[in-house]
């Protein structure tokens, strides 16, 4: 239950606060060392001998690598805060909580190798410490191993409620691939998508997982249809406003960017972010030619990249797309306004909206 004190805290605090009981729960889905009774828990029973060891190596061993480097843990919080803003209990999303953050951070480490990426989180990405081949692996892995509680139906859910939760899955799991399927083939160049394009594809990269811990969150809450195809709209929005400023942190943040490993990443592989669809628009096409030139090069000069950061400086993309990712956040909210009784997560909830367009770090 989310408490009168808690309420008044920060959104930050109020994520600190929350971060141990997730990741204990986490440690539910996902052990730290393989055993028999887990492994079998999804594979089923052992025919001939199960490589405990190995298993460890090549599973559990790299997604606690990456898990224990820290993160915002705000999406498995997202799903218990509405559950219990539509009258169930924290609780009970804190049961689906962990599905949210491992599939979240399968496709970090899928997305690592796929951008090529140094660092995540301060430290080399899992592909440059455990090999390309165990972290596709193990990605694809975190995408698949949280359904198996569900799937043994470990919580006792009706067959709707489960049959619920493994369409959400589905759909949103592909949807996922989809959005990323669009970015992989902008950013190899040849491609320049425009602003709605753009933001199609972050519903499907981003914002899936919003509101896939929204909407895990309404159904194991109690949720009504109405609450449910709201919070799933407004989930999905608010995904979007986080990369929108995903984006500008990229570009402007120091310590941000540090923690990714590179300076001007997103300019090294050529995305096509709001800012930069919004520079192409306004800008000369002296200005618009020499950054698609850049972008389409994969450049990791220095000056070459500061080059392309002084072109977007010189237009109003930044401002721009923080002006889109603070309207649609707060236009998403008026829907789910009308649907939610007041109530202390209904509070928390706004207030963690508000936070992730206008996060430093």
């Amino acid at each position: 239950m989310i408490l009168d004190q808690e309420v008044n805290l920060g959104i930050k605090e109020f994520l600190e606060s929350k971060k141990a009981e997730v990741e204990k729960a986490i440690e539910n889905y996902i052990p730290r060392k393989a055993t028999k009774e887990w492994v079998e828990s999804g594979l089923d029973k052992t025919v001939f001998e199960l490589d405990l060891d190995a298993y460890t190596a090549g599973c559990n061993a790299p997604i606690w690598d990456l898990l224990d480097r820290g993160g915002k843990r705000f999406r498995p919080i997202l799903t218990c805060i509405t559950s219990e803003a539509v009258g169930g209990k924290w609780e009970d999303g804190l049961k689906l909580a962990p599905m949210v953050e491992l599939i979240h951070n399968g496709t970090l480490m899928q997305d690592d190798v796929e951008d090529d990426s140094a660092a995540r989180r301060g430290q080399p990405c899992t592909h440059h410490k455990f090999g390309v081949d165990t972290a596709v692996n193990t990605g694809t892995i975190m995408y698949f191993w949280p359904m198996v509680k569900i799937m043994n139906n470990e919580f006792g859910f009706d067959d709707k409620k489960k049959a619920k939760i493994n369409d959400l899955f589905i759909k949103e799991l592909l949807r996922v691939c989809s959005g990323q399927v669009w970015d992989i083939a902008w950013h190899h160049g040849g491609f320049t998508p425009n602003e709605k394009q753009y933001l199609n594809m972050c519903l499907s990269k981003t914002g899936v997982l919003t509101k896939f811990a929204c909407q895990l969150g309404a159904i194991v809450g109690g949720t009504t249809d109405e609450q449910y195809i709201a919070l799933g709209k407004f989930g999905q929005i608010v995904g979007v406003g986080f990369q929108i400023q995903d984006d500008i942190l990229e570009l402007t943040e120091d310590t941000f960017k540090e923690g990714k490993g590179s300076i001007g990443g997103d300019i090294h592989e050529g995305k096509r972010t709001l800012i930069v669809i919004r520079t192409m628009e306004v800008a000369t096409d002296e200005d618009k030619n020499r950054l698609t030139e850049i972008l389409d090069s994969h450049t990791e000069k220095e000056e070459e990249i500061k080059e392309a950061l002084d072109i977007i400086n010189k237009y109003d993309g930044i401002k721009y797309s923080k002006s889109v990712a603070e309207k649609m956040v707060t236009e998403a909210w008026v829907e789910v306004d009308q649907v939610l009784e007041e109530n202390n997560a209904k509070k928390v909830l706004k207030k963690f909206a508000e936070y992730l367009v206008d996060r430093k770090i």
